[in-house]
């Protein structure tokens, strides 16, 4: 396993994160793009603006909470820019595209919540076949532990710990995240029909996965070492705000009415 799929020339090369990410952006492009509730939302040209201001959000604000998080990985001010190599927290990503983007929706004309909603759906892959390439780099490694199916980095460009047993954490995501994109393509996306539903059941299941992954993450940043925050990392009390912040959400969005066949 190695960060450089690919080597080109000097420090140039393709690096497994990123082509995976983009990967996970094209597939869930084409499946968005094939949805036929997304031609009565937004025009294909228009989406074409939204995707790469999604994109930068997601880039800015994940680099921004990782490097919050853990300050020591960079080594000076340029590798704040070197995404390629890894070290985004998706909880940033998240929070920064729901910020930024339905402000940018407005300015289009878009309807945010049904357009959010649409977006929440293939999410969650994006982000599944993202961590394939996190696991390649050895970023987001696992807990050291003794079990047949942990992994070992040998390669000394990777960003996980060298020669020691570890949870394959980024295959557990991955495969929690698919099994989240599973359940609101072929379930939830027919069952919840009020605007907002599909959002916040995505950020409620997009949460519950970061906090129960987390539990096994060898990379864990604590807000402090002693008292009440030391009990849970960074990433673990900021999961738990947005999973009660999105159940008490969808607790009160009311249920769409059934119409009457008369």
């Amino acid at each position: 396993m190695s960060k450089t799929v690919i080597h080109i020339w000097g420090p140039l090369g393709i690096q497994s994160y990123g082509l995976f990410v983009v990967i996970g952006i094209l597939v869930a492009t084409w499946l968005f793009l094939k949805n036929p509730k997304t031609k009565s939302v937004i025009s294909k040209e228009t989406f074409n603006k939204v995707l790469i201001a999604t994109i930068v959000s997601g880039i800015v604000g994940g680099r921004l909470l990782y490097i919050f998080e853990d300050p020591q990985n960079l080594q000076s001010l340029i590798d704040i820019f070197k995404v390629w190599h890894g070290g985004l927290s998706s909880l940033g990503a998240i929070a920064a595209i729901l910020l930024i983007v339905p402000l940018y929706l407005k300015k289009l004309k878009v309807p945010i919540i049904p357009f959010l909603d649409l977006i929440a759906i293939y999410a969650p892959l994006i982000y599944a076949i993202a961590r394939i390439g996190c696991f390649f780099a050895g970023c987001c490694y696992g807990t050291q532990v003794n079990l047949p199916w942990a992994v070992t980095y040998t390669d000394i460009t990777s960003s996980a710990p060298l020669g020691i047993t570890l949870h394959p954490a980024q295959l557990y995501s991955s495969i929690a995240s698919f099994c989240i994109f599973l359940l609101l393509y072929f379930v939830l996306s027919k069952k919840l029909q009020k605007p907002g539903q599909l959002l916040f059941a995505y950020l409620m299941l997009a949460s519950l996965e970061r906090f129960s992954i987390d539990l096994v993450r060898g990379d864990r940043t604590f807000f402090s070492s002693h008292g009440l925050l030391s009990k849970l990392s960074t990433s673990g009390w900021i999961s738990l705000l947005i999973f009660f912040i999105s159940l008490i959400t969808l607790a009160v969005i009311p249920f769409k009415k059934t119409k009457s066949n008369g």
